[in-house]
């Protein structure tokens, strides 16, 4: 009986890459112009796969809108392939929340075109985050379509892939890759010796039915297919071929007898890995990270929470996560890209984030504008799940010390960090403009703000009027005379040049205390020293109520000692070296130079308290200028050195039980890894990361194989954590997404950057064959200024007791501060909870048409209930799936397993 043979053809399109989407897209156009004709009259060309991603027939319609119904047409008959993902995102680069989008949006625009292809296509990211196969189940996807990261003990072509959660696909391993079947050749006798070749290729590794892949990068298809297909199926009797799709072939393979694997699939034996992305353009990760927390944690659970629901902007939250979706492409999130593409990438991240910030500072205005509190209040607001307290800052009028009373009456530690005034106008006027001028200033005085001086010089250009406000209550000066001469120049039209500077104004920080999660609180300030806070700095180093921390001024690191008796030194240490890699791998050079200890140091107090302290370490070192290399790879760093001073401020405030660090520096050389380490408390044997909805645990080894190296560098989502159960040590950063546990189990390091100069090289001495083309990108060398931050947690037990989850929300979701209440009184009460959520992470929290949606995700060891209350009552409605098709319905509580996704559609 001949033995079927699936051929699925398809192109596998890089929106952007070495060359920009536009570019890119001009190809697109002239694929489909072709293919679109062939299909419709050559019946035996009976499928074609765009790739899994409908972004590939948005960008073509956006230039052959002619083309959606000949599209349609082909599409709701099965003849073309559309979806799943609206891109093909890399995992580990973006959020969990991030790929949810990716697919809903997908699946959401796959049905104009008739549904998407049911098979969870993943064919080119870098390596698979553990929790794929419930995002794909929840979506009611049962098959993966997977090639990089499968590890070498799957010895079949097919393996059940299971969640932490517990849920599972069959995931088809595409042997060979992608490409298995691209070059099918015009001849059907050689077609029938390809196969022949790759069924022995294969081995005893393949189950069931051969799969031939007939596409590749950017590939035009290839019209003597059917032709040739049936031409093979003529003169042979070992195989049958069939010009099919993916779901038809997953259809009828096996699923009894498969080997299982639990978990992320990280392994570069089978194929490369590419695990140097994660570090390679910091400054895109970054912005990954700014762009991703200012909507996904801020903007759209703010407005769903605090602004009315006729208010909520659907559109402009649709726009940002199109952006960031968009972004999420493998190539654009991982950098590894010509440097034009990168700026796209920085471009489509900063939009992003524009309109979360914008969101989020119209829905914490409006909601503070309706707080039932006089004018002068402040109102702080939390964004995130986690009732939590912290230091904000906000800008008032006035001098001098102040401090704040909360809605319990008691007095909250604040601390004058400036003082100064604005030039609120400073123009030069004639005639009409004149009489604006005056207008604004009489209204300021009708407000209560005075003049506090007012100067007048007649010169040979015109009147130089220059005044100044008082804070408002302070008397002024008569200003009667000053206006009524500016009223006779405006008639005159005589030349007035103005110069109004503002009222006094000062920055304060203030300790706020507990506020509830997606909660508020209101205070009053009262002018005056607050009461003694925690937080002092000395020479000697800084102090809370948690933490001691110690500087050392002989090589720049510092020692953190706790209340509980833990204490770590030598923290900190700044580690340089070569990289002769690229964009997609560190690699050393031949001959390395290392700096790990600085020339001299400088230590200087910044702030003393009582509510944030800091001090700046100012190491100066002299690293080499480049590295000695070309295309292929890299033998020597170079002898020609540079200066560079590294400015690292630690901070320290009120409560937190970590340390925030950030460096900053002008980066002079070329072709090297800049890394942190930390000592550890205790030695491990791995360390736990978060990824998408989970925490991941790793070893301190990675499996490679002979086209890479498997190097121990990990990405983490926002924190790792390395201890050995009973103490450690956990970072918490902002977008330095790469880490290793480094001597064996006795320091973790935090990649700050790699500099870089090439896409691929194609011998690298770590990945002796090329990722990619041998294109110059200069902006990956990453010369000039740049800045990390990151948080530093040392503590007792696991990460869970840590709490990495709740520090990774304090450090990097800030409590929104503003001014609150209004002269006609409001409908809010001084302090409450819009939600509450216990027992699970919360993802998301947004409107929908018709409804009000919260996404959690349980963290716990053990099942549990999570609880959710809305405005203070037991929430009810629907647990959903990712398409919104209701599961069970719901009141006050859900039962979840351990790692388990929720989607709940609250009733309003």
């Amino acid at each position: 009986m001949p033995r079927n043979v699936a051929i699925v053809p398809h192109t596998h399109w890089d929106r952007e890459w070495y060359e920009p989407f536009q570019t890119f897209r001009i190809r697109l156009v002239t694929l489909l112009d072709q293919l679109l004709p062939m299909l419709e009259q050559d019946l035996s060309y009976a499928r074609f796969l765009l790739d899994g991603q409908t972004m590939v027939v948005d960008d073509y319609l956006e230039v052959r809108p002619e083309a959606l119904p000949a599209l349609q047409r082909l599409s709701a008959s099965g003849r073309i392939s559309v979806g799943p993902w609206m891109v093909l995102m890399d995992e580990f680069m973006v959020s969990g929340e991030t790929i949810v989008r990716d697919l809903q949006f997908g699946m959401a625009r796959g049905a104009a075109f008739g549904g998407v292809m049911p098979v969870g296509y993943l064919p080119d990211m870098f390596g698979h985050v553990a929790q794929m196969p419930q995002v794909l189940r929840l979506a009611g996807l049962q098959n993966a379509v997977v090639w990089r990261g499968v590890p070498s003990v799957i010895d079949r072509n097919a393996f059940w892939w299971e969640a932490p959660d517990g849920s599972r696909v069959r995931a088809e391993w595409l042997y060979g890759s992608y490409s298995n079947g691209s070059n099918i050749p015009p001849d059907a006798k050689k077609l029938v010796e390809l196969t022949n070749d790759y069924e022995a290729e294969l081995g005893p590794a393949s189950l069931g039915d051969m799969l031939l892949m007939n596409g590749t990068d950017h590939q035009l298809p290839q019209p003597w297919l059917g032709r040739v297909v049936a031409e093979a199926n003529g003169i042979q009797d070992d195989y049958h071929f069939e010009v099919t799709s993916l779901a038809e072939y997953l259809a009828t393979q096996p699923t009894d007898g498969l080997p299982s694997w639990q978990g992320e699939l990280r392994s570069g034996s089978r194929a490369h890995l590419l695990m140097g992305v994660a570090s390679n353009r910091v400054d895109v990760h970054q912005r990954c990270a700014h762009a991703e927390r200012a909507i996904e944690r801020r903007g759209e659970p703010l407005a769903a929470l605090f602004l009315e629901p006729d208010q909520y902007p659907h559109r402009l939250l649709e726009l940002g996560w199109h952006a960031l979706v968009s972004n999420s492409a493998h190539d654009s999130s991982c950098a590894c890209s010509a440097d034009e593409v990168v700026e796209q990438v920085q471009v489509r991240y900063a939009e992003a984030r524009q309109i979360g910030d914008g969101i989020t500072r119209d829905a914490v205005h409006s909601f503070a504008a309706r707080i039932d509190t006089p004018p002068a209040s402040t109102v702080v607001v939390n964004p995130t799940a986690r009732p939590r307290g912290g230091v904000v800052e906000c800008t008032l009028p006035g001098r001098g010390p102040l401090h704040f009373v909360g809605p319990d009456g008691l007095a909250r530690p604040a601390q004058l960090v400036g003082e100064s005034r604005r030039d609120t106008l400073n123009t030069i006027v004639e005639g009409e403009k004149v009489r604006w001028v005056l207008h604004n200033l009489r209204n300021a005085e009708e407000a209560g703000v005075k003049l506090a001086r007012a100067e007048v010089r007649h010169e040979a250009d015109g009147h130089h009027v220059e005044v100044e406000h008082a804070v408002i209550g302070e008397p002024g000066v008569d200003a009667t005379e000053l206006f009524e001469n500016i009223v006779e120049w405006g008639k005159r039209n005589e030349r007035v040049h103005f110069k109004i500077i503002g009222a006094p104004i000062r920055t304060v920080l203030f300790d706020s205390g507990e506020v509830a999660g997606f909660g508020w609180k209101t205070y009053q300030p009262v002018e005056g020293q607050g009461p003694p806070g925690t937080v002092a700095a000395t020479d000697a180093g800084l102090g809370n109520e948690h933490l001691r921390v110690a500087i050392d001024s002989t090589d720049g690191t510092y020692a953190i000692s706790t209340t509980d008796g833990l204490e770590l030194r030598g923290l900190g240490r700044l580690v340089d070296g070569g990289d002769g890699g690229d964009t997609y791998n560190y690699s050393p050079p031949a001959a390395d130079v290392v700096i790990d200890r600085p020339e001299r140091v400088e230590v200087q107090v910044l702030e003393q308290g009582p509510v944030r302290a800091r001090a700046q370490i100012s190491s100066t070192y002299s690293w080499p200028t480049h590295a000695i290399g070309d295309e292929n790879s890299c033998s020597a760093r170079s002898d020609d050195r540079a200066d560079v001073t590294v400015h690292t401020t630690l901070e320290l405030r009120a409560g937190e039980r970590f340390l925030r660090v950030h460096h900053e520096f002008d980066n002079p050389s070329r072709d090297h890894r800049l890394r942190a380490h930390f000592p550890l408390p205790a030695r491990v044997k791995g360390s736990d990361a978060e990824c998408a909805f989970t925490v991941v645990h790793r070893g301190l080894t990675a499996e490679g194989g002979s086209q890479e190296f498997g190097l121990p560098t990990f990405p983490s989502r926002r924190f790792v954590d390395a201890s050995d159960g009973n103490k450690g040590l956990a970072l918490v950063h902002d977008g330095l997404l790469e880490y290793e546990v480094v001597e064996d189990g006795r320091e973790l390091a935090l990649t700050l950057m790699r500099a870089v100069g090439y896409i691929s090289r194609s011998e690298p001495s770590l990945r002796p064959t090329p990722a990619g083309p041998y294109t110059v990108v200069e902006d990956a060398q990453m010369l000039g200024r740049r800045t990390m931050d990151y948080a530093v947690l040392p503590h007792r037990g696991d990460w869970r007791a840590a709490d990495c989850y709740g520090a990774a929300d304090a450090v990097l979701v800030p409590l929104e501060c503003t001014r609150a209440g209004s002269i006609f009184g409001g409908s809010e009460p001084i302090e409450g909870s819009k939600l509450r959520v216990d027992g699970a992470e919360v993802s998301a929290v947004r409107r929908e048409p018709g409804g009000f949606l919260v996404r959690v995700f349980r963290t716990d060891a053990t099942a549990g209930d999570v609880t959710i209350e809305r405005d203070g009552a037991p929430a009810k409605g629907w647990m959903v799936d990712l398409t919104g098709r209701p599961m069970e319905p719901f009141e006050g509580a859900v039962r979840l397993t351990p790692w388990q996704i929720a989607t709940l559609r609250l009733d309003e």
